[in-house]
């Protein structure tokens, strides 16, 4: 039984409860270390609808799956992009993640046939292979996995995006990425686009990857106009979908900016979950254990394909705990674009709504003992007792990722194999909760150092 959302008053009888004064700045060095467990002691001292200050902005912060549910279906007509993917818009031009209606519905529209369940079902092969092909050069002894999964991740989307497999261009993708994602927290800052021009060499480096990353893009575009035959990946599909209520393809901007968005948004997050799934299964043996024998009697020595997603259920269900405990996308936010209510108080505009994953994932109402490692909280019976937005790794409603089915597949079958070919090993002295950075999405911090055997 979902229990009503627990709304508490405050002095200020037209604000709910919060902390009287934020004595920090959310950004920079504060905001990296410390948020994620701040929104989380905000839910437990002050309720389900908490308000507070930042930069004398009103933020509202919600941790209710029927005030969430609200969020992403009833009350998002009332909201636009929260003001770092406003500010994003420098690196991710107008793409999903950032577009505002009725763009953002028109591009979705037009992109989704890409990534309909049979086009996902064709990256099984490609998941596979390029899983394999990674795993196979480890040597065992000690190492950092998180850089690792962070070019897999990478290989995956440029094959499946752009059926891209030469290695000077995956590594040359992969520092124009690194670049944009160093730059997106200061994009937020008044004169970015001055700072992006500063002779430094961060700012080349960025201004670099996006030379490289045009260039790349563009030149497949002009390549694909004028030979459009359908090269089985998905930018052969943004290029042949047309609208179906004008009939309207999408210009070449439009496809740029929603392939760098795949890029950025598709490959970082699932590497970041995928990285934290290897730290917890290392430090929880009979997880691990039992990860290896069902990938061991399911696809014995070859690699995956399609079929085998559904036989690989609790492989999917420790990919579903690491983004239950450590949800690479950590809080969604908003801004609220006209005047509406939530609960009975009212949210102004431009304030800043916030429903964060890393708080509602961990609420011991729908979690027995919510910060430890149970994919056993996957089974289809414990799935059904809990409320739809008590688990929400990829958002919801309108804007819920477009991509999620490639990523379940992807976090399935990696997960699969990596236990299925090797045994990851705690180094002695480690922490067996990992530390993460809540920067634009939840990385591990230091990375993921595991000794590595060879099974």
């Amino acid at each position: 039984m979902n229990p009503p959302p627990d709304i508490r008053a405050s002095r200020n009888p037209s604000l709910p409860a919060g902390p009287q004064l934020l004595r920090r700045v959310l950004s920079g060095k504060a905001f990296k270390t410390s948020t994620a467990e701040f929104l989380l002691r905000n839910a437990r001292e002050y309720g389900d609808l908490v308000h507070f200050t930042a930069l004398n902005r009103n933020v509202y912060q919600i941790n209710h799956p029927d005030l969430i549910a609200d969020f992403f279906l009833k009350d998002a007509p009332n909201h636009h992009r929260n003001l770092v993917m406003q500010a994003g818009r420098q690196v991710l031009g107008h793409g999903l993640l950032t577009s505002e209606e009725p763009l953002h519905m028109r591009q979705r529209r037009l992109a989704q046939p890409a990534f309909l369940r049979d086009r996902i079902a064709a990256y099984a092969e490609v998941i596979g292979s390029q899983t394999e092909t990674l795993t196979a050069r480890w040597k065992p002894g000690v190492a950092d996995l998180h850089p690792e999964m962070l070019e897999l991740a990478l290989r995956i989307v440029g094959k499946c995006l752009f059926n891209l497999d030469a290695l000077d261009d995956v590594d040359a993708v992969a520092s124009a990425v690194d670049a944009f994602m160093n730059f997106m927290p200061l994009s937020f800052l008044p004169f970015s686009k001055q700072i992006q021009q500063l002779p430094i060499p961060s700012m080349k480096r960025l201004r670099d990857g996006k030379a490289f990353l045009d260039r790349l893009i563009y030149g497949m575009i002009a390549e694909r106009r004028k030979d459009p035959v359908d090269r089985g990946d998905l930018l052969s599909m943004l290029l042949a979908s047309t609208d179906s209520e004008d009939a309207t393809a999408m210009s070449d901007q439009q496809v740029h900016d929603e392939c760098i968005t795949i890029i950025l948004a598709g490959h970082e997050t699932t590497a970041n979950a995928l990285s934290f799934a290897l730290h917890l299964i290392a430090h929880h043996p009979d997880v691990q254990q039992r990860l290896h024998a069902e990938a061991v009697a399911v696809l014995a020595d070859r690699a995956p394909t399609a079929a085998d997603y559904p036989r690989l259920p609790y492989a999917n269900a420790v990919f579903s705990e690491a983004l239950r405990l450590y949800p690479p996308v950590w809080v969604t936010a908003r801004t609220c674009a006209r005047e509406y209510e939530i609960a009975g108080f009212k949210i102004p505009v431009g304030a800043s709504i916030l429903a964060p994953q890393y708080v509602v994932h961990r609420d011991p109402r729908y979690w027995d003992q919510p910060d430890e490692l149970n994919p056993d909280r996957f089974s289809p019976d414990a799935k059904a007792s809990r409320p739809r937005y008590a688990f929400y790794p990829f958002a919801g409603g309108s804007r819920q990722c477009i991509g999620e089915g490639l990523a379940w597949m992807e976090g399935t079958f990696v997960l699969a194999l990596v236990a299925r070919d090797w045994k990851l090993i705690p180094l002695p002295g480690s922490n067996a909760i990992p530390e993460a950075v809540p920067a634009i999405s939840l990385r591990p911090k230091g990375g993921v150092r595991l000794h590595i055997e060879r099974r």
